[in-house]
This record gives C-alpha cells, structure tokens and sequence, in this order.
C-alpha cells in the first residue's frame, strides 16, 4: 500500500528532478514510511538512485538527496512513498532492483500468495535477499514475464522497467483496486496513483479541463469512473486486468490477463450444497492470505453477513485473538452494534467500539474535496474516513472489510426485483411467488409480489413499441444544454446476470474502489476485501442467479456457506441496515452554509437560478465544490464554508496525516 508516480519522454529530453519531486509530494499521505526515487537513461541503460527528506535512514545513509543530486540525461523518472506492511526493513526499499540491477519497479499494493510463489520460485534456483512481496513481484516477472501477473493473488498498480529490453511497463490488478491515472503531453506520458500528482506538472494544471461526458454521466444518472474515464478531460486510468509496455502509441497494445465470467452454470451443473461448500473454501483462504502482514490486522466488523462471516473466518485462522472495530450509531434503527457484539462474543475478539463521528463535514470541506479529487456521492465518505482514522489512532495498519460481497452475491435491494423478472421471463412462477411471499426485505408481500409484475408488463410494452433507451432520464432542467446529447446511450439492464456484470466491471465497483482508495489513503490504512479475491469472483459469476436470490433470501448461497459459523439472528436476519447517513437531517441543519455555497459559486455546467431542484442533491453540490476547488480556486468560499462551520459545530482535528496537510498547503 503505497503511491507511485513517473514520467517518460519519448523524445528523450532530461527530465526535471524538481517536477518528479513535486508530484511525489502530492501523494506524500499515502506513504509516511519511505520514500525513493530512480533516474533512468534508456539510451545507455543507466540508472541513479536517490532518497527524499522522508526516506527509511538506511537509505539516506547509502544515497544522495535527489534535490541535491546532479542533472542526468533521464528519459525515464519513476518514485515512490511507502506504507509498510511487509518487511518493514530497508530491504523492502523502493525503487526496487533485482540482484542483477536488470530490472527495477515501483509497486503499489500487496501480492497476498508471495509465500506460495516464494516457494516455487526457489525451487527453480532463485534466491531471495529480502522478506518482501515486492522481491518475489521482480522476480516473477524474471522467470515467467508478463504471464506472471495471472499468477498473483492481490491487487496492485506498477511500473516496471527491464533494462535488457529497454521497456516500461505498467499493470493493474484485476479487479483494479489500485489506481493508476496517466495523461499524455506531447512526447511525454504521466502516470501516478492520484490525480492531484499529475496536477503538479504546470502543463497538466494549465490544460485542465472538465469531461463533459463524465459530468453529465455523473449528474443525471450518478454513474462515474466508467471505462475507465475520470472527470478530467484527457485524464484516465489504466484498464484493470491488463498490462502495457509504454510506447508513443500508448495505450495502445494492453493485454487483458483476466476477465470476470459472463457465462452461468444451471442447478444441474453444481448442487446448492456442493456450492456452498466451495465458496466456503475459497472464503477461507482468501482471508487466510489477507492476515498475512508484519503489522497489526483488523476486520470491521459492522454486525451485517458479510463482516461477520470474515470475522469467523478470521477468528478461526488467526493465532490470538483478532480486533473487531464497530461502529455505533445513536438512531435505533440503524444501530447494528448489538449484531456485531454478539459475533465478537462468539469468537471472543478483542472487541472496540466506536462512537459514530460528530466531526462536520464542513469544516473540512476543503481537505476532504482535495482527496477525493472529483465529485462523489455522500458525504458518508468523509464519516467512513473519521471511523478509519479512529481505528488507526488504535495502532491498526491493515483492516479487511466485506466489500464486494453484496456486488457478487446480490445482496443490494435493487437485485431482488431483477431477479423476479428473470423468474417470470423463464417461466419460473413458483419460484417467482415464493420469492415475493418470503422476501426478507420487503415492506409488505403484495409489493414485493406486484411491483417486479408491473415492471415486467411495462418493459414488454415497451419492447413491442421498439423503444431502445428504456431508462433515459430526462436532463434536470437546471443543468445547462451543452453536451448532455453524450450520454443519451444509457443502457438498461433487464437480467440480474448483466445488472452484476456491470456493477462489478464498470458503474458501481469501479467508483467503491477509487472512493474508497482515496479516503483510506488519506489517513492511511490498508484496507483489504477477501470478497474481491479473483477466485471468490470467479466461482461467484458462476454460480446460478437461483442461488443467489432464494427463498426470498438476498446472497443465500453465502448464508448456508457460513450459517454453522454464526448466531441464528445473524445468519438469517431479515433486514439489512447498511451504513446511514441522514441526509434529509443534513440538508436542513446546514442549511445556511449551503446557501453560502450557491451564492458564492460560478459554474457553467449549472443554472443557479433553479438551485430549489438541486439543493438536497448531494452529488449536484459535491460537483460544485470540486469545480469552485480545482477549476475556479475559490479559496475564499472554502474559507467562508468553514468559518461558518466552526461557528456552529466546535472545531476539531481533521485526523488528516502531517505529509496530507503539507501537500494540500503546497497546491
């Protein structure tokens, strides 16, 4: 868990020490632990080392400052900030070279099986001169080549070099946890794990741009990060799943090594209870892996299926007892702390629980927009973070969380009505009555037995009227007619099997992940989902949309997977709660400072004269604050925000890491 940042120049002119200085320092949050720097001369194959002001002391002791290092003829600059999670010693250093100096990478994330790989590799004669995934990432790469990334268990976004083939390399994981973002100016490419790094080149920054495209994807339908786009125009990420040697005709040439299945098995293929059974197994040694770190390991446990079935996973292969966090919440009825203090009392986990954070969003409006970097749903993310930070005051370095699990196992309420429709257009009326007169998050029988009925009826309808864009939504009115005509091809979605498929792959995992990855960073904490093991997806894309959905049971499969594991009242608890926010009771108590937010905002893409339309939309204010932010610099309001802001609510500590706070006051 680390940040990366790096140039090439494909007209081989020097490049400039102090703009690889500058964009690492935008991302010094991510790694307070380390920091490392390489020059490279492709053309005569030499490269020069150097260390920063927060680099690991046995690296300043053997390297020079790269600030007071000489001017190279580099056409390649690569760098890196490290979060120590394994091999805490120097060994673990990066830039990272192989005994042979052949080859030489900057790596984000974790390899989780590097043990397994470890083995195997010394078996063929490789010896090894470190602890570190990282020395078993190089030397995979040595022995097997690109094919070596079909081999890893974890996630991760690099930049590779091989000085035999005179190439660089870039990859990520295969869900794409780790982001990689990468612009092009004239001769040269930029790469770096966040967006504010590549703002520190004065080209990128004078050039910036909206993505009409992805802002009003954003705004009518709350979709962002799809194929892999960003906000920006001309900034995007590398695809997940594939790597890439950089050339001028970047990003052409990536191999994809891995994709999620499009194809189900039916009942007769596997047995619910054969199924069951290995996803189980595939469970338990996805988290197995995940335990394995040099620093304290956590799970948050929330009280809901899928913490708590990685709780007993992890109690069971844990040598002492395992932290559980939870977070408590004052309204009853989003209070799922009793659930969590009945798993922790289960297993007997060292059990802390946390106060919801009463910390205002608004006074650190500014902080928190500078992470996220663009705009974002709730300002739930900025809660999310408080309780991360919570738990790392606790001494907590790396937390495993039940992501992903409601995105391959069906567990969000939206899936339910999919999957009665399904029923119905398969002919599967028992299967679709038993469903609607059980379902176990349904207000009353009669909705959840009538509602997927009518939608059914109108979609037919609507198919024999040959209407394609059957879910279009009108363009709110307040937002100004440039080029919403680019996203008029929003695509439905009629089968639960394509609903998943395009949640996990493009509209909804993609935004989890960048979001996520940003607010964790910020503090940091290395947080790990055994739900998004490639295998666990895998089997999961498999399985039939039957065992998913049953007997009016959202992820069923799961719950006989893991039913002899937990209390009754967890395994087969009818309501899912989720983590609230209160956002009709957020809108009304801050009323004011949005109001100071409208009056003192200028954007082109928004008619403020209609601000009663979009006032209580959060994503519509979010974008605002990140155009007022990065396009229109208007510190002055961030300064009105947040005066107003501690006069109503006391001021508090941001929980934001000293490198954080010295990168922001630099932009």
């Amino acid at each position: 868990m680390c940040g990366i940042a790096g140039i090439i120049d494909f007209d081989h002119r020097p490049i400039e020490p102090s703009l690889l200085l500058a964009m690492n320092q935008a991302i010094a949050h991510r790694g307070p632990d380390d920091e490392g720097y390489v020059l490279i001369d492709r053309s005569i194959s030499r490269s020069w080392e150097f260390a920063g002001s927060a680099s690991i002391a046995a690296a300043r002791a053997r390297l020079p400052l790269l600030s007071h290092g000489p001017r190279s003829s580099a056409d390649i600059a690569l760098s890196h900030r490290r979060f120590s999670i394994i091999d805490l010693s120097d060994a673990g250093h990066q830039p990272f070279f192989d005994q042979e100096r052949s080859v030489c990478v900057v790596f984000n994330g974790e390899i989780y099986n590097y043990i397994e790989l470890r083995m195997e590799l010394e078996a063929a004669g490789v010896v090894f001169r470190s602890h570190s995934d990282t020395e078993v990432l190089l030397e995979s790469y040595k022995h097997w080549g690109p094919d070596c990334f079909q081999k890893f268990n974890g996630f991760w976004a690099l930049a590779l070099y091989d000085f035999k083939t005179k190439q660089l390399l870039l990859s990520r994981d295969r869900i794409g946890k780790k982001p990689l973002y990468w612009t092009r100016v004239g001769p040269r490419i930029y790469f770096a794990s966040e967006i504010k790094s590549l703002m520190q080149v004065p080209e990128v920054y004078s050039r910036r741009s909206v993505s009409e495209k992805s802002v009003y994807r954003w705004l009518i339908y709350g979709e962002k990060d799809l194929d892999f786009s960003t906000c920006y125009e001309g900034i995007n990420s590398l695809p997940s799943a594939s790597w890439v040697i950089v050339s001028p005709t970047f990003p052409d040439g990536a191999k994809t090594f891995w994709s999620v299945p499009t194809e189900r098995l039916n009942e007769a293929d596997l047995s619910a209870l054969d199924a069951a059974k290995h996803l189980r197994s595939l469970l338990e040694d996805s988290v197995r892996i995940r335990l394995r770190a040099d620093v304290p390991v956590s799970v948050e446990l929330s009280g809901g299926m899928d913490s708590s079935a990685l709780v007993a996973l992890a109690a069971q292969l844990h040598p002492g007892k395992i932290d559980t966090y939870t977070v408590k919440f004052p309204d009853k009825q989003w209070n799922e702390e009793p659930f969590a203090r009945s798993v922790a009392k289960y297993y007997g986990t060292n059990y802390v629980v946390l106060e919801s954070p009463t910390s205002s969003f608004w006074g650190q409006s500014r902080l928190f927009t500078h992470l996220e970097e663009e705009p974002y749903h709730s300002p739930n993310l900025h809660t999310n973070q408080m309780i991360w930070s919570q738990m790392r005051s606790f001494g907590t370095k790396v937390s495993l969380n039940g992501a992903g699990g409601d995105e391959n196992l069906a567990g969000y309420g939206q899936y339910f009505q999919l999957f009665q429709l399904e029923n119905l257009h398969h002919g599967r009326l028992g299967a679709y009555l038993k469903n609607g007169s059980m379902y176990s998050s349904g207000r009353t029988h009669t909705r959840s037995l009538f509602v997927p009925l009518f939608s059914f009826a109108k979609h037919w309808m609507r198919k024999f009227r040959s209407l394609s864009n059957l879910s279009n939504r009108a363009t709110p009115s307040y937002l100004t007619p440039r080029d919403t005509e680019l996203v008029t091809d929003h695509v439905p979605h009629f089968t639960l099997s394509q609903a998943l498929y395009s949640d996990m792959t493009n509209t909804l995992m993609p935004y989890w992940l960048r979001s996520g990855d940003r607010g964790y960073m910020g503090i940091p904490l290395e947080v790990r989902a055994p739900f998004l093991d490639y295998r666990v997806i895998d089997f999961s894309f498999r399985l039939p949309t039957t065992y998913l959905i049953r007997d009016g049971w959202h992820k069923w499969i799961l719950r006989k997977a893991v039913e002899d594991l937990l209390p009754k009242d967890v395994v087969w608890r009818r309501h899912k709660m989720g983590f609230p926010f209160p956002y009709q009771r957020f809108f009304e108590e801050n009323a004011r400072i949005i109001d100071l937010v409208l009056a003192g905002s200028s954007n082109p893409y928004i008619d403020f004269s209609k601000s009663k339309q979009f006032r209580n939309d959060w994503k519509t204010l979010s974008f605002i604050l990140w155009y007022e932010l990065i396009f229109n610099e208007n510190l002055s309001l961030f300064e009105k925000i947040e005066a107003e802001a501690w006069r109503m609510y006391p001021p508090e500590a941001s929980g934001y890491t000293p490198e954080f706070l010295n990168a922001v006051a630099l932009t």
